[in-house]
């Protein structure tokens, strides 16, 4: 892209459709809400690397059985019936925890059975993906056991003789088993070596392992999944532990390099003798003097932190999250939400040109009202390979302005402007004109506000722009009455919700 679009690339973000804010201790922990949230990455741009996204997970996806020292989920059901809630409720990572037995894998939290099996949750994720084929999951695997001196809380592989060899033989018995062989991303399995992240698109419809942990191998998954990471279980405190997720989802948000994977474990356990996964993500009652205040836990503090900001945090993995804490993570996507054509969304090529993205017609200079070349008409017309000054345009920021406008300039430094007239906002369907550019804020009139959003493409998406008057608060848009003419108009209109 020009500079022009560099500099239009810095401009404000897109407001997108996006799920509720939470406002309450309540909203971010033990209360997932309702299932809705099966199918938002539909809405990303499918060139969009998994590292460049931000995905709510679950830590210890299916530990719902034995006690508060163990148990890290809201209980929807063995047999990996939990892990179906939770994709229905927006879960994209999953972190699934193995103990070998009689060569197949269940599911285990240290010593505790989880009333799971790898089969289930292997068909739970086959079906959520085959009813969903735009979603993708990203799953954590972990061999759970101990090989040699097995502590009073840890579990013991069947036979206790296996090695990390063993489980990685087992687990390619899963991937070669026919009734799985479209469920996974295969380059993420073969444990020939990690690969660099994948996009959206290549993933869609598969279950992508982020990475194999105490197998004896670091050949599978995902380049990076566990370089950018924070996953220190055992702080001291909730203020230690929300620090230290703050410090990571912050560096996820000012990181340029969309190839680093961050993830973030917002979940930590001191039971027994301290608190509890419930503890650190929900908080506890407070009682001093007979007033009971809420203290909230590191959930609540991640979701308020993440409202208020933009940008891609990367994969977090949480204890008993409630609905608005996903809908927070799930709303830093917004940046990489994908648009179809639509006559208030334009191109902006390297040749200068402003394309409209519904009618695929430039935006040109008509003619002057008269003849002191002052100002004229904004109309459109078919695009052309070699464009004349005429079908030519850039964006520019008015020196008296540092809210971060843009005069849109033609190519006669004359700037797209909404009519004056007597000083009240014209409506929806006013045509523009171009006139000469004010040397000093007066109306807003030629002030607009630039907002960069993804055009769908075959392949993925492309930058393209809405722009909306500071004056009127409407998008620049087509006539659709005059939009197959020659000199038809260009106006503003109603930007859309």
């Amino acid at each position: 892209m020009t500079t022009v679009c560099v500099a239009l690339g810095a401009a404000l973000l897109a407001p997108v459709p996006a799920g509720a804010a939470g406002s309450t201790n309540g909203d971010a922990h033990k209360n997932l809400g309702q299932a809705d949230r099966a199918e938002w990455m539909w809405g990303v741009a499918s060139d969009t690397k998994l590292s460049a996204m931000s995905i709510p997970g679950t830590h210890d996806t299916l530990a719902i059985h034995g006690g508060a020292a163990v148990e890290t989920q809201e209980d929807y059901g063995d047999g990996a019936q939990t892990l179906t809630a939770q994709l229905e409720r927006g879960i994209r990572a999953i972190d699934i925890r193995v103990r070998a037995i009689g060569g197949k894998f269940a599911i285990h939290h240290s010593a505790y059975y989880q009333k799971t099996n790898f089969d289930d949750v292997l068909q739970k994720a086959q079906d959520f993906l085959e009813a969903h084929p735009n979603e993708a999951i990203v799953m954590r695997l972990r061999a759970e056991c101990a090989y040699e001196n097995p502590g009073v809380a840890d579990c013991t592989n069947d036979p206790k003789t296996l090695k990390p060899a063993d489980i990685r033989n087992i687990f390619a018995g899963y991937v070669k088993d026919e009734q799985y062989r479209n469920l996974f991303y295969t380059d993420s399995v073969t444990g020939a070596g990690r690969i660099a992240a994948p996009t959206l698109g290549q993933v869609r419809g598969k279950l992508v392992l982020g990475s194999f942990d105490n197998v004896g191998s670091d050949d599978y998954g995902i380049r990076t999944f566990n370089d950018y990471k924070e996953d220190t279980y055992n702080a001291s405190s909730i203020t230690e532990k929300w620090n230290l997720v703050k410090g990571n989802v912050d560096r996820a948000m000012a990181s340029p390099s969309p190839n680093d994977l961050f993830l973030t474990y917002s979940s930590a356990n001191k039971a027994p003798g301290g608190g509890s996964p419930l503890y650190y993500a929900g908080g506890y009652t407070k009682v001093q003097d007979g007033v009971s205040t809420e203290v909230p836990g590191v959930n609540y503090h991640l979701m308020k932190h993440l409202d208020n900001t933009e940008g891609r945090v990367g994969i977090v993995m949480t204890d008993f999250p409630g609905w608005g804490l996903v809908n927070a993570i799930i709303n830093h996507n917004a940046y990489l939400a994908v648009k179809g054509g639509n006559r208030m969304i334009w191109l902006v090529n390297d040749n200068k040109t402003y394309v409209n993205t519904l009618y695929n017609r430039c935006m040109v200079r008509g003619p002057e009202f008269d003849g002191s070349k002052t100002g004229g008409p904004v109309t459109q017309r078919a695009c052309q390979s070699t464009p004349p000054s005429s079908h030519q345009w850039g964006a520019e920021k008015p020196p008296y302005d540092g809210k971060g406008h843009y005069w849109i300039k033609a190519g006669n430094g004359k700037c797209l402007t909404v009519p004056y007239d007597d000083g009240t906002p014209p409506g929806s369907g006013t045509q523009l004109f171009w006139w000469d550019c004010e040397t000093r804020w007066f109306s807003g009139s030629q002030m607009w506000n630039v907002i960069p959003v993804k055009l769908a493409t075959p392949t993925g998406s492309r930058p393209a722009y809405t722009f909306i008057n500071n004056w009127t608060g409407k998008c620049l848009s087509m006539d659709p009455a005059t939009a197959a003419e020659a000199g038809g108009k260009v106006v503003q209109e109603t930007c859309p919700e």
